[in-house]
């Protein structure tokens, strides 16, 4: 997914990274705090309620954005976007 270079994600005043608690559910999907997302979703003015009817894109850049400013910053690797980064096997 690209992102705007330009665009800036809004996040809670303190919140790190792995204050989502990002985890696998099961091989197709992950759970994380949604009460974050919310509040992210509120301080970037975004829909609540749209967000919620279709989660996807809106997940995709919160997590893109801001793993990769928490990497650029010295953050440790997070498990579960790191598997999620990873290359597909060839069958």
């Amino acid at each position: 997914m690209q992102t705007d270079p330009n665009f800036q994600l809004r996040l809670p005043e303190g919140a790190q990274f792995t204050d989502l608690k990002l985890r696998r559910c099961d091989a197709e999907a992950i759970d994380m705090d949604m009460d974050l997302v919310e509040r992210i979703c509120q301080l970037n003015q975004w829909n609540v309620a749209k967000v919620r009817e279709n989660p996807g894109p809106v997940i995709s850049t919160i997590l893109s954005v801001w793993y990769k400013t928490h990497l650029a910053a010295g953050g440790t690797p997070d498990a579960v976007m790191e598997s999620l980064r990873a290359p597909e096997p060839l069958q």
